[in-house]
């Protein structure tokens, strides 16, 4: 398989020296990977829905959002490039999609099924070691995510947004924001006056 020039990012991701893969690895490997666009707003997955592709995105911003039975919407998370993106209950248990992911600017991304991907990967030992360190990296997030919900204010989790996200900032809306830090748009204004 031709390693396109936009998979330089896909292949740096799991490379370098923590896990040894190269371009040429994964040329033999025979992974079976589409290369997709999304427009500012377009869904790569929907909630309900099944999910069993994952994303390596090469450009652009995705939002995980969900929306409650009476049509609240919630930002759960963002992903930006390089990266990866996908539900992995969706993926892994077969299952349907617990959220949606939104591309918030015109997106390019690499699109694999998920059970090729790990079943042609899996004997690779740089990739497993990619994986782990990823794996850990998504854990320690989350747990990090569920801290601040449950014990900053609503002025430190905004504090906190604009350290982590300077680049999201003026890119969001102000219901985005106040919608992934848990809070109303009205008192996010309210934070923001403060904070003048």
């Amino acid at each position: 398989m031709h390693i396109p020039s936009h998979m330089a990012n896909f292949i740096a991701y799991f490379s370098g020296t923590p896990s040894g893969l190269e371009a040429k690895d994964f040329e033999k490997f025979g992974l079976k990977i589409e290369t997709k666009h999304f427009k500012k707003g377009d869904l790569l997955i929907r909630q309900g829905d099944h999910a069993e592709n994952i994303f390596f995105l090469s450009k652009g911003l995705l939002r995980y959002m969900s929306l409650s039975a009476d049509g609240k919407e919630f930002t759960q998370a963002f992903a930006s490039s390089p990266g990866i993106a996908g539900s992995t209950r969706a993926m892994t248990q077969n299952t349907q999609a617990l959220f949606s992911i939104e591309a918030m600017d015109n997106v390019l991304c690499l699109q694999c099924n998920w059970d090729h991907f790990y079943e042609t990967m899996k004997s690779q030992t740089g990739f497993l070691h990619a994986y782990t360190t990823l794996l850990e990296h998504m854990f320690a997030k989350k747990e990090e995510r569920e801290y601040s919900l449950l014990q900053h204010s609503a002025e430190q989790r905004y504090l906190t947004f604009l350290k982590e996200n300077p680049q999201l900032r003026d890119k969001l809306s102000l219901k985005i924001i106040a919608s992934y830090i848990a809070i109303t748009p009205i008192a996010l204004s309210r934070i923001r006056k403060q904070l003048k």
